[in-house]
C-alpha cells in the first residue's frame, strides 16, 4: 500500500482555484478524476519500467482504493481514518471512522473507554486546526477533566479491561495464604489468583477463577501496581479499591498520547492536562 496527502497541493493553488474546490465533494472530484486520467496508469508503468531493468515481470495492479478526509497513522496496521471514498462508494456527507489496531477498536477495553477514545479521535480527526492548536487544547483539557470524573463515577464493571485466564495452574503455584507464581506469569492469571486469594482468605473458597473470560483492573500493593480480577457483573465486595490513576492512565491517556505524538502536540502530563509551552509549540 502507498499513502499520499493531496492537503499541500491544495494548500498551494492559487485563490482562484482554491475557491474552486472548496468542499469535500470537489476536492475528492478532483482527485478521482486525477487517478483515473492519469496516476493508475503511470503507478502500473513505473512498477512495469523498474521490474524491467532487473529482467523481473511486474504483476502489480496499481488502483485507488480509498480517499480519506483525514488519517493519524501510528505505526503498520495501527491507523484511524475518516474514509469519504472507499470502492466506489461515496461518504463525503457522512465519513466513516476506520480503525485498525488501536484502542477504540479493541475489545479488551472497556466500553466508557472506548466511547471517550472515540469522541477525542473525532476532534483530533475533524476538529484540529494547525493554525488555532491553544483553542483546541483548551477544549481538549475541559474534556478530559470531565470525562475522568465521570469515569471516576462509573461502577468498577464499566472501567475494568476483559481478558481471558488459561494455564492457571501451569504458571500457579500457591493461591491461598500467600500468591506464588511462577515467572513470566500471564497478566489475566495474576488477576485471577489475587481474586482466589481474597476469596479464600474471606471465607469464600466456593468462588474460583481458573479459565475462560474475566474483567481486570489495576490495584496498589504497597508501593506496587497489581491487578485484581473477577467474574463479569460480579465484583465482589472484598475485591480492593481500584488505582484510578493507573487505570485511567492506561486505557485513556497513554492511547491518546500516541496519537498526539504523532500528530506533534505536546502530551498529556500527569496533571491531566496539555500544558502549553511558553513559546507555543
Amino acid at each position: 500500500s502507498a499513502y499520499v496527502s493531496w492537503d499541500p497541493l491544495f494548500q498551494c493553488m492559487t485563490p482562484e482555484y482554491q475557491k474552486k474546490y472548496n468542499s469535500d465533494e470537489a476536492k475528492l472530484t478532483f482527485i478521482l478524476d486525477f487517478y483515473k486520467r492519469f496516476l493508475n496508469d503511470e503507478q502500473n508503468k513505473w512498477c512495469k519500467d523498474d521490474l524491467d531493468k532487473r529482467h523481473g515481470n511486474s504483476v502489480q495492479e496499481f488502483e485507488l482504493e480509498l480517499v480519506c478526509k483525514s488519517m493519524i497513522g501510528l505505526a503498520k496496521k495501527k491507523y484511524v481514518k475518516s474514509v469519504v471514498f472507499e470502492k466506489g462508494h461515496y461518504m463525503t456527507d457522512n465519513p466513516k471512522l476506520k480503525s485498525t489496531g488501536v484502542e477504540i477498536v479493541k475489545s479488551t477495553t472497556p466500553a466508557i473507554c472506548r466511547k471517550f477514545l472515540k469522541d477525542i479521535v473525532n476532534d483530533l480527526l475533524y476538529n484540529y486546526d494547525p493554525n488555532k492548536k491553544e483553542e483546541f487544547i483548551f477544549m481538549m483539557n475541559e474534556k478530559l477533566s470531565r470525562y475522568y470524573k465521570e469515569f471516576r463515577a462509573a461502577p468498577i464493571d464499566d472501567i475494568s479491561q476483559s481478558v481471558g485466564v488459561g494455564d492457571y495452574k501451569k504458571y500457579v503455584v500457591d493461591d491461598k495464604e500467600t500468591i506464588v507464581l511462577k515467572t513470566h506469569c500471564p497478566l489475566s492469571v495474576k488477576a485471577a489468583a489475587r481474586y482466589n486469594h481474597l476469596a479464600y482468605k474471606n471465607g469464600r473458597s466456593d468462588l474460583t477463577l481458573m479459565s475462560g473470560k474475566i474483567k481486570y483492573y489495576n490495584i496498589r500493593v504497597g508501593k506496587e501496581i497489581d491487578y485484581c480480577g473477577f467474574p463479569y457483573g460480579e465484583c465482589p465486595d472484598f475485591a480492593p479499591p481500584v488505582d484510578y490513576t493507573t487505570q485511567w492512565k492506561k486505557n485513556i491517556i497513554d492511547p491518546v498520547n500516541r496519537f498526539l505524538i504523532a500528530m506533534n502536540i505536546p502530551q498529556i502530563s500527569t496533571t491531566n492536562c496539555i500544558q502549553i509551552d511558553l513559546f507555543g509549540f
